[in-house]
C-alpha cells in the first residue's frame, strides 16, 4: 500500500547525524539515484525529513545534495514502500560503504574482471592491463540516433555501470551524423531533435537501474565531426581506403541495400576516427561492430594515431528471433511502450526449453540479472522461488523445473517497474513534445528543412560585350562545343570556375588554359581560380597530405606570373586552394548530405576513366567534391581539362539533390604526351612551366612529329592548344630557309594542318619554330619564378624525398655506407626496473633497463635535472641499443636513452612508448623497416649527431623520422608536452 510522504516521524526515528554518516549516504548515492535503487520510495521521504536537523552545509556532498534536489519534486506524492526507521535504512547502507571501500582498493586485474566480465570478445587486453596499472581507463559507448531506443539498450546500460564501478572514464557518444549516413534513417531535418530524445532517454535509463549520471560525459557527434582537423582526417583515411575495404568494414552495421549510397562507406571511417577524437583507450559496442573495430585498429596507426582497445557485447535477440531492432516493431519492446503492451509482446515472444538461448532468456540473462544483483537481488519467481545467477536459472528451465511463461511474467514485472520511471520522467510537456518532433507520425509533421543558400541567375545584370561577341568569345579554343544553355546564360555576367589539379609539376599546357581565361574576362566574366588541393590527394594520395597546400600555392602564384607576362589582368579574378573552404562546417555537412543520396555505382562510374586508382574510398568522394564547388563558390560556369568531362553528367544529377543549381560545363583541351613510347619518367612528356631552354631544346628534338601524321602529333597539339590561343590575332609564324620554301604564316590551326598533312611543312621545321615559341612564352615566366617568394614555394611544394634502401641497395659494410636511414637504429622499448644517481657524476643517472634480452642493460643518462627519480623508476622508455658501450665517468653505458629536448627554456621528456607495448619491442620508423645495423659507426665524433638530425616530435606529439612516424606494433612513440623538438 502506498504511504504518504507527509506521516510524521516517531522519536524512536531521531538519528544523531555525523560526518562519517553523510559520507555514507553520500557514498551511496553516487552509486544510485535513490536510497533503495532506481526509485523514490517511503526509505527517501524518511531520511529526507531527518536531515532537516542537520546544521551542517549539506552542499559539499555532491551526491547527496542533488538527491534532495531531485527529492523536492516528489513533495506532494503518493509513494510505495515499506516504512523505516533513519537508522533501520542507514543500516542497509552499511554493506555499501564497505563495497565503495572495496572498489577503490581494487587492483588492476579486479578492475579489468569487472570491465570484462558478461563480455563476448576484448582486442587489445594487455594495452587496458598496462593503462589500468597507471590511471583509470577512458571508455566510449556510442550510439546513432535513429529509430527509438528499446529494452535491449539496458545491456549496454549495464555495462557502462560496471565501467563505474571500475572507476572508468565513460563518454556516451551521440552519433547523430552516423545516424545520417546510415541510409538517412534519421533524416536530417529530424536529427536534432531524436539527439535530444536519445540523450534524455539514456539518462532516465541509466536513473531507472540506480547508476548516477554524475560520472558520465555526453559528447553529440556533430560538436566536433565538422571540424576542420577532423575533415582533414577523414579526407586522408579516405585517400588510404579502398572501397572494397571499407565496405567489408559496415557489412553488420550499415543497411546493406541493392545499390549502396556512398555515405554507407563512410560510417566505418568516422567511427574509427572518433576513438581519437574522443580521448578514450577503448570503444564498447557489440561484438557486430568487430569488423569496425579491426577497421580501426589497422587505420588509426597509419594516420599517426595509437590503436585502441575495444570490448564486445553479445548480440541480444529479439523477441521474435535474430537482432532487436528499433526498425522491426514486433523484434522489440519500445522504452515508453504501456505496461499492457509489454506484457502482450511478452506473452507472444518464444520462451520454449528446446531453445534456451531465446530472446526472452537471454535478455534475462544480460539485462534482469546484472540489474538485480547491483541492487543485491534474487531472480524471484510467483512461487516464491528464488535464483541467484542466470546459470543455475538455465539448468531448470532446461530440465522442465521453470516454466517459460512463469519466467516471462516475472521479466513483465521487472521491465514495468523499470519502465516506470522512465515513462514517468517523459509526462513532462517538454518531453511529449520532443518525442513527437524527433517520431512524427506522417511527414508532414516534419520540420521544414532550413533554407540552402543557390545562386539566383536571375540577379544577373548585363555588362560587357554585346551577345553575339560574347558568344564567340567563350566558344572558342574548347575541347568540345560548348552546350546550347551557354547562349542564354549569356545574356548575363557570368562567375567562371576553372578547376586546376596538381598532381603532376605545372607545365606548358596551363598556358592554354590562361589563354581561355583571358577569352572570360573578355566577355565580362569574373573568375576564380581554384588549386584543388584536397581533391589532388584523394586522386590516390599522388600529392601528399604534408605538401598539398603548398603546391596549390605554387601553382597559384606561377598562374598569376603566366596572366601577367601575357598582359592579361588578374582584377576580377579570384585565387583560392580547395583547403581555403572545402573544411569549412557547411560544406562539410552538404558533403555528408551528398553521400547519403548518391550511389557509390554513380559515383565509381564517373571516375572510372579520369583517376589513378577508383577504387580508393577517396574516388567516391571526388565527384561530390567537384560538384560542391561549383555550388559553395557559387560559378555558372564550371571550366576544367577535357579529363574530367565524364564528371559534368554526375554533377548535373546530383547537384540538385542537395538544392545546388549545377553549372554550364566547358572542358579545354590537353596536350598528350610528347612521346609516341613508354616515358622513363613522368617528366619526358610534357613541358615544365619554368623548363630550361636546354631541357626545351632537347624534348622538342626527341617529341614523336611523323612527316605528314596529323593524327597524333604532340608538336602540332602544342600549337593547337597553347601556342595559338596564346598569339590570339597574331599568326602563328614557321621560320625557314629559302631553299626549303622560305618563311610561311597560318592565321588558323587549320591552315597549318592540312599543310603539314601535305607534307608541305618538315617536322624539322615546325619543330624549330615551336621551340622559339616555347622560349618566348616560358622565358619571362622562369625569370619571374627565381625570385626568393616562388623558389622558397617550389621547395615547400617539391621536397626532396626520403631517400629508402633495401637489401643489396645498402652501402657496403653495414654501418659503414655514408647514407643514413632510420633502419640502421636497433631502437627497443625498454622498462626501467632500477635506477640510481651516479657516484662520481650529480647529473647522471645509473638505470638498469630491461629491453628483451637476457639481462638487463646498464645505461647511463643526463636526466637528473629534468626527471625526478621516482618518476624514473618502472618507466618505459625508449633505448638506442646498438650503440658501441662507452664508459661514462667510470661506469659503462651500453646504449642511450631517446628524449626530447628544447633548449629555451631547458626541458627533457623520454619517449613515450604506445600503451601495449613491452620490452624489446622493435621501434621504427615508418617505411623503413629493415634489418638494423649490428653496431653503429660513430667512429667520427659528429657521427651519431648527424644520425639524429631528422629525427623530431612534431606538432601532434608524436616522434617522427623526416615526417615518418615512429612505432611500435601497438602504436606510436609520443612525448607528453614538448612539440616540435629535437630527438637525442
Amino acid at each position: 500500500m502506498p504511504v504518504h510522504v507527509a506521516v510524521n516521524m516517531k522519536m524512536s526515528d531521531k538519528v544523531c547525524w555525523t560526518s562519517e554518516t553523510l559520507r555514507t549516504l553520500d557514498d551511496h548515492l553516487n552509486e544510485y539515484s535513490y536510497i533503495e535503487g532506481y526509485q523514490p520510495t517511503v526509505s527517501d521521504t524518511v531520511v529526507c525529513k531527518s536531515l532537516h536537523t542537520v546544521t551542517e552545509d549539506l552542499s559539499c556532498y555532491k551526491h547527496l545534495s542533488r538527491w534532495l534536489s531531485h527529492m523536492k519534486s516528489y513533495k506532494d506524492e503518493q509513494l510505495h514502500g515499506e516504512l523505516k526507521t533513519v537508522n533501520d535504512v542507514l543500516a542497509t547502507l552499511a554493506p555499501h560503504a564497505k563495497k565503495v571501500s572495496y572498489h577503490m582498493r581494487m587492483t588492476p586485474e579486479e578492475k579489468y574482471r569487472l570491465i570484462s566480465r558478461r563480455l563476448d570478445e576484448v582486442l587489445g587486453e594487455d594495452r587496458i592491463m598496462a593503462i589500468l596499472k597507471e590511471r583509470s581507463l577512458k571508455v566510449y559507448w556510442g550510439t546513432a540516433t535513429t529509430g527509438k531506443p528499446h529494452v535491449a539498450y539496458f545491456v549496454p546500460m549495464t555495462k557502462i555501470a560496471d565501467f563505474l564501478k571500475a572507476e572508468c572514464e565513460v563518454t556516451v557518444f551521440l552519433a547523430d551524423l552516423h545516424a545520417y549516413l546510415d541510409n538517412m534513417k534519421a533524416p536530417w531535418e529530424l536529427i536534432k531533435f531524436r539527439t535530444q530524445y536519445y540523450e534524455a532517454v539514456i539518462k532516465a535509463m541509466l536513473s531507472a537501474i540506480g547508476v548516477s549520471i554524475e560520472k558520465l560525459s555526453f559528447v553529440q557527434g556533430t560538436s566536433y565531426e565538422l571540424g576542420t582537423k577532423f575533415t582533414d582526417d577523414v579526407y586522408r583515411l579516405a585517400a588510404m581506403v579502398t572501397e572494397h575495404d571499407a565496405k567489408k568494414a559496415g557489412a553488420e552495421v550499415v543497411k546493406q541495400i541493392e545499390a549502396p549510397f556512398q555515405s554507407g562507406l563512410l560510417y566505418p571511417g568516422l567511427q574509427a576516427l572518433d576513438e581519437e577524437y574522443l580521448g578514450v583507450d577503448a570503444q564498447f559496442g557489440g561484438v557486430d561492430q568487430r569488423k569496425i573495430f579491426t577497421y580501426a585498429e589497422k587505420y588509426l596507426p597509419k594516420l599517426g594515431y595509437q590503436k585502441k582497445s575495444h570490448l564486445m557485447n553479445p548480440m541480444v535477440p529479439g523477441l521474435s528471433g535474430g537482432k532487436m531492432s528499433s526498425s522491426e516493431v514486433d523484434s522489440k519492446i519500445d522504452l515508453l511502450d504501456s505496461p499492457q503492451a509489454v506484457e502482450d509482446k511478452l506473452s507472444g515472444a518464444s520462451c520454449d526449453p528446446s531453445s534456451p538461448d531465446n530472446g526472452v532468456m537471454a535478455f534475462v540473462n544480460y539485462v534482469v540479472f546484472p540489474i538485480l544483483e547491483g541492487q543485491g537481488k534474487s531472480f524471484e519467481l510467483g512461487n516464491g522461488q528464488k535464483f541467484t545467477s542466470f546459470e543455475q536459472l538455465k539448468v531448470d528451465f532446461v530440465d522442465g523445473k521453470v516454466q517459460g511463461d512463469d519466467i516471462k511474467k516475472v521479466v513483465v514485472k521487472f521491465l514495468n517497474t523499470l519502465l516506470d520511471h522512465i515513462r514517468k520522467k517523459f509526462e513532462t510537456p517538454d518531453l511529449q513534445k520532443l518525442v513527437k518532433m524527433a517520431y512524427p507520425h506522417s511527414c508532414t509533421d516534419i520540420p521544414p528543412a532550413s533554407a540552402v543558400n543557390t545562386v539566383n541567375k536571375e540577379e544577373l545584370t548585363i555588362n560587357g560585350l554585346i551577345l553575339n561577341d560574347r558568344v564567340t568569345l567563350m566558344s572558342k579554343n574548347l575541347a568540345f562545343p560548348p552546350p546550347p544553355a551557354l547562349n542564354a546564360a549569356l545574356e548575363h555576367p557570368l562567375h567562371v570556375l576553372w578547376t586546376v589539379p596538381i598532381v603532376r609539376r605545372p607545365d606548358f599546357g596551363i598556358l592554354g588554359f590562361i589563354a581561355k581565361i583571358r577569352d572570360f574576362l573578355a566577355a565580362g566574366c569574373r573568375v576564380t581560380v581554384l588549386a584543388s588541393d584536397i581533391l589532388s590527394h584523394l586522386d590516390s594520395c599522388q600529392v601528399s597530405w604534408e605538401v598539398a597546400s603548398h603546391r596549390a600555392n605554387l601553382f597559384l602564384e606561377l598562374i598569376k606570373v603566366g596572366m601577367t607576362t601575357n598582359n592579361i589582368s588578374i582584377e576580377n579574378v579570384k585565387f583560392i586552394k580547395g583547403s581555403d573552404f572545402q573544411k569549412n562546417e557547411e560544406y562539410v555537412l552538404d558533403l555528408y548530405r551528398m553521400t547519403a543520396l548518391v550511389t557509390c555505382k554513380d559515383s565509381s562510374d564517373s571516375v572510372s576513366t579520369v583517376l589513378k586508382d577508383p577504387n580508393l574510398l577517396s574516388s567516391l568522394l571526388y565527384p561530390d567534391m567537384m560538384a560542391l564547388d561549383e555550388k559553395h563558390l557559387q560559378a555558372n560556369i564550371h571550366f576544367c581539362g577535357a579529363s574530367h568531362a565524364p564528371l559534368f553528367d554526375f554533377i548535373r544529377k546530383s547537384l540538385p539533390l542537395v538544392s545546388g543549381i549545377p553549372c554550364i560545363h566547358l572542358a579545354g583541351a590537353e596536350l598528350p604526351s610528347l612521346l609516341n613510347r613508354a616515358a622513363l619518367t613522368p617528366e619526358e612528356e610534357y613541358i615544365d612551366l619554368i623548363e630550361q631552354e636546354s631541357q626545351m631544346k632537347k624534348k622538342i628534338k626527341s617529341a614523336f612529329c611523323e612527316e605528314g601524321n596529323i593524327n597524333f602529333n604532340p608538336i602540332l597539339s602544342l600549337v593547337k592548344v597553347v601556342i595559338m590561343p596564346l598569339l590570339d590575332d597574331e599568326k602563328f609564324k614557321i621560320t625557314r630557309s629559302e631553299e626549303n620554301g622560305g618563311d610561311v604564316e597560318f592565321e588558323s590551326f587549320e591552315a597549318l594542318e592540312k599543310t603539314f598533312g601535305d607534307k608541305n611543312v618538315h617536322p624539322g621545321d615546325l619543330k624549330s619554330s615551336v621551340l622559339e615559341y616555347l622560349k618566348r612564352f616560358i622565358n619571362p615566366i622562369r625569370k619571374a619564378a627565381e625570385s626568393p617568394n616562388i623558389k622558397k614555394l617550389q621547395n615547400q611544394a617539391y621536397p626532396p624525398p626520403p631517400k629508402k634502401m633495401k637489401g643489396s641497395q645498402k652501402p657496403s659494410g653495414g654501418g659503414g655506407g655514408d647514407e643514413f636511414v632510420p633502419s640502421k637504429f636497433n631502437m627497443r622499448v625498454g622498462k626501467i626496473i632500477d635506477v640510481s644517481r651516479h657516484p662520481d657524476a650529480e647529473s647522471l643517472y645509473i638505470e638498469k633497463i630491461d629491453i628483451g634480452e637476457e639481462e638487463p642493460r646498464t645505461i647511463v643518462s643526463g636526466l637528473v635535472k629534468y626527471v625526478p627519480i621516482e618518476e624514473m623508476q618502472e618507466r618505459m622508455v625508449v633505448v638506442l641499443a646498438n650503440l658501441k658501450p662507452a664508459t661514462m665517468r667510470g661506469i659503462k653505458s651500453a646504449g642511450m636513452v631517446l628524449c626530447a629536448s628544447v633548449s629555451d627554456p631547458a626541458a627533457v621528456e623520454p619517449l613515450q612508448p604506445a600503451p601495449g607495448s613491452k620490452p624489446g619491442d622493435r621501434v621504427s620508423a615508418e617505411g623503413y623497416e629493415d634489418e638494423p645495423d649490428p653496431v653503429l659507426n660513430t667512429k667520427k665524433s659528429d657521427a651519431l649527431t648527424k644520425m639524429l638530425e631528422g629525427f623530431r616530435t612534431n606538432s601532434s606529439l608524436i616522434a617522427t623520422w623526416n615526417g615518418n612516424t615512429l612505432s611500435t606494433s601497438s602504436g606510436p612513440v609520443t612525448v607528453t608536452t614538448l612539440k616540435d623538438s629535437q630527438i637525442k
